[in-house]
């Protein structure tokens, strides 16, 4: 997967945004894994029941892989006949959920990821604000998501909110992917919600802490600065590479480029180094819940 910028923007009214940007995603991985396997496109086409010209209209998104729908599912003969002749292992595969409707509960620019979350076997980040997607309650994300400006309607919060919930779904699986987070105080610190909710919240982050695929520390306020001052970030341990992926309202970059990987994961070394041990972090937020 190459350097890539999810931004959203304006796009024709024939085209609309949501499927151009997934589009996009998907013709620049076609083109990726048909140079890595060494063939042109008239060379691919010669291995696949397809023309060149759909090869090359895929690859510049100007025509979509997808060819029916089965149920709430798409399907594509032409991704499957790429992924056995690119012996990609079901790469191009794994990206055709990003093509469904527009109506998904996901933002166009955050559906790549949740892809590549879904496939991770570890996760390891450094929240600044609030408590990573995967370890929020529903009551707390419900509160996070009102309080955005400008705000949402009430049907789309509630989309936004079962879409984090299923997210989720990945911890429960045979086999859950490891998490590893760093947890700025301000994150546990600033109140989102009501008492309860937010104490639910907290209670969470200590069960989940105290587990034994889950690993939770704090950067207290008096370490003052320190390597994520700069603001969230996820590094994704995916099955053959690594993935880094950091966000801004509206904007998200993913990317697998070596030196940028290496990078983020040293900042995450660093602040692992700084931040409270796993148990000092447990205990810290133990207490702001009256707990010894």
């Amino acid at each position: 997967m190459p350097d890539l910028h999810l931004v959203p923007e304006e796009e024709p009214e024939a085209e609309p945004r949501p499927a151009s940007l997934a589009l996009r995603y998907y013709a620049t991985e076609l083109k990726r894994h048909r140079e890595a396997a060494g063939l042109t496109q008239a060379q691919l086409a010669e291995l696949i029941p397809y023309s060149k010209s759909m090869v090359s209209m895929v690859e510049t998104a100007k025509r979509s892989p997808v060819e029916s729908r089965e149920g709430d599912k798409v399907t594509s003969r032409f991704t499957e006949c790429c992924d056995e002749a690119l012996n990609t292992g079901g790469a191009l595969s794994r990206i055709l959920p990003l093509l469904e409707s527009a109506n998904d509960v996901y933002k166009s620019w955050f559906r790549p990821y949740t892809v590549l979350e879904a496939e991770a076997t570890m996760i390891t980040g450094f929240a600044s604000q609030t408590v990573p997607g995967l370890l929020q309650t529903e009551d707390y994300a419900r509160e996070l998501l009102r309080s955005y400006y400008p705000p949402m309607s009430d049907e789309e919060v509630e989309r936004q909110v079962q879409g984090r919930m299923r997210r989720q779904e990945i911890l429960l699986s045979r086999t859950p992917p490891l998490l590893w987070f760093v947890l700025d105080e301000a994150v546990i610190q600033r109140p989102v919600g009501s008492d309860v909710v937010f104490r639910a919240q907290l209670e969470r982050l200590v069960e989940a802490g105290q587990g034994r695929r889950t690993k939770i520390q704090v950067m207290p306020f008096e370490r003052r600065a320190h390597a994520g001052l700069s603001g969230m970030m996820v590094i994704l341990q995916l099955p053959e590479e690594r993935a880094v992926y950091v966000e801004a309202p509206g904007t998200a970059h993913i990317t697998t480029v070596d030196q940028e990987v290496i990078e983020r994961t040293l900042s995450f070394n660093a602040l692992c180094e700084r931040a409270l041990s796993v148990d000092e972090s447990v205990r810290m937020i133990s207490s702001m819940l009256g707990e010894p």
